[in-house]
């Protein structure tokens, strides 16, 4: 994934769950692994992003069995889209093992607006790719992006896209 996307300046992060939630985030600095633990990198120009409703709700809504593909009927398209907050400079994160965006610690955890959600980092994917966890942060003062039907914020990864965005000269 990082030797696809190293030379990107600006990227589009798309998971979708086993539940059929679907997250993410828009980066505008290329990925890039840190020799140096904690290492933050990155702009205000990123932010985290979820889909509004889960594609499951649309899949029982129409009677569609696990597997099919959705097709237009999945009209409903909205975004939470949770930007740069300028808390602290915590946006991206990259090492061998983990791909992190956002995770600021709220300076007083009575202001966080999601009480009872978890905190830390704001999405982070294990190296396999195969999952990953999402929790409210300071960053982009996000809710945990995924897990609003459950308790765990701990997520198995379906499918995964990443867009790299390159201008036009």
């Amino acid at each position: 994934l990082l030797d696809k996307t190293k030379a990107s300046k600006h990227t589009v992060l798309c998971i979708e769950t086993n539940d059929g939630e679907v997250f993410g985030a828009f980066c505008s600095t290329p990925w890039r692994v840190q020799n140096q633990k904690k290492q933050w990198f990155g702009t205000g120009e990123a932010f985290l992003w979820r889909k509004k409703d889960s594609r499951s709700k649309h899949r029982t809504e129409h009677n569609y069995e696990e597997g099919d593909e959705l097709n237009a009927m999945d009209q409903n398209n909205e975004m939470e889209v949770y930007p740069f907050t300028g808390a602290d400079d915590m946006v991206q994160y990259c090492t061998p093992t983990t791909l992190a965006v956002g995770g600021g610690s709220w300076e007083d955890p009575l202001a966080c607006p999601y009480l009872g959600e978890p905190t830390g980092i704001g999405l982070l994917v294990d190296g396999d790719l195969e999952g990953g966890e999402t929790n409210s942060c300071a960053t982009f003062a996000n809710p945990r992006l995924y897990g609003r039907s459950t308790l765990s914020n701990e997520f198995t990864i379906r499918k995964m896209e990443v867009w790299t965005l390159t201008p036009c000269t």
